[in-house]
C-alpha cells in the first residue's frame, strides 16, 4: 500500500510540474491580475445570477427573463472575446485532455479495457507521446 501511495504522489507531482499544468496556472494568474478580464467575468456572472433569480421566482416574468437572457449572452460574448479568457479556456481544455489520457492509461493497465470510441486526441503533447496512447489517428 505504501508503494502505491508513493507512486500516486509521484504522479501528482509529475502532473503538477507538467508543461500543460504550468501553462494553465500561469494563465489563471495572468487572468486574475488583469482588470479588464476580471471585470468581464464579473459582469457575466452578475448577468447569469440575474437570470437564475428570475427563473427561481414564483411568478416567472417572461419579458424580464428574455431581457436578462439577452444581457447574459452579451456579457458572455464580451467575456469570451477577452484574450486572457480564451487563453485560460484553451489551457484548461489541454489540461483536461491530459487528465483524460492519464485516466485512460490507468484504466487500461488496471482493467485491460480501452475506450475505443474516444481514441487518441491527436495532440501528443497532452499525453506525452504516441507510444503512451497507442499512436495518433
Amino acid at each position: 500500500m505504501h508503494n502505491v501511495m508513493n507512486k500516486a504522489q509521484e504522479l501528482a507531482e509529475a502532473i503538477l510540474n507538467s508543461e500543460t499544468c504550468q501553462r494553465m496556472k500561469a494563465a489563471e494568474i495572468r487572468l486574475n491580475s488583469d482588470e479588464e478580464a476580471t471585470r468581464a467575468i464579473a459582469a457575466f456572472m452578475e448577468k447569469r445570477s440575474a437570470v437564475e433569480n428570475i427563473l427561481a421566482s414564483n411568478n416567472l416574468d417572461h419579458d424580464a427573463l428574455a431581457k436578462a437572457g439577452k444581457a447574459m449572452e452579451e456579457a458572455e460574448k464580451a467575456m469570451n472575446e477577452c484574450a486572457l479568457v480564451k487563453e485560460l479556456q484553451q489551457s484548461r481544455k489541454e489540461f483536461s485532455t491530459m487528465m483524460e489520457n492519464v485516466n485512460r492509461i490507468l484504466r487500461l493497465v488496471i482493467t485491460g479495457e480501452t475506450d475505443e470510441e474516444e481514441g487518441c486526441s491527436g495532440d501528443c503533447g497532452s499525453c506525452g507521446s504516441c507510444s503512451s496512447c497507442g499512436g495518433c489517428h
